[in-house]
């Protein structure tokens, strides 16, 4: 009997070890537990800010599309400003040497004429 009674000793002794092993492991897996439910709140704060961040950088890049599409349209209006304008200059230079070539034939038929 008193070795029956060492055994159920002995195994209530190993359970007890046991159980203060367990209670320790369960210790560190709630401190564990707790420190990755941190990480995530602050995982999840950081995908927030992350989130508002690219929506406003969708926000900027949809303005700048819209201001670039606007200096475009500006640039090809200009383009044809100055197209219209460098015509205008050449028909402008056209009739100024047309006018010149006139003007010489008029002075050469007035001088011409007085030398005679």
């Amino acid at each position: 009997m008193t070795e029956r009674l060492d055994r159920i000793e002995a195994t209530i002794e190993a359970n007890a070890v046991q159980i203060q092993a367990n209670t320790v492991a369960i210790a560190q897996l709630r401190s564990a537990q707790e420190a990755e439910r941190a990480e995530i709140a602050e995982l999840r704060s950081e995908w927030q800010a992350e989130r508002a961040a690219i929506t406003e950088l969708r926000s900027t890049v949809s303005s700048l599309v819209q201001i670039v599409e606007i200096h475009q349209r500006n640039h090809e209006v200009s383009q044809r400003n100055f197209e219209a304008i460098q015509r205008h200059i050449e028909t402008m230079t056209a009739e100024i040497r047309g006018l010149r070539t006139e003007s010489q034939r008029i002075l050469e038929h007035l001088f011409g004429r007085q030398e005679e």
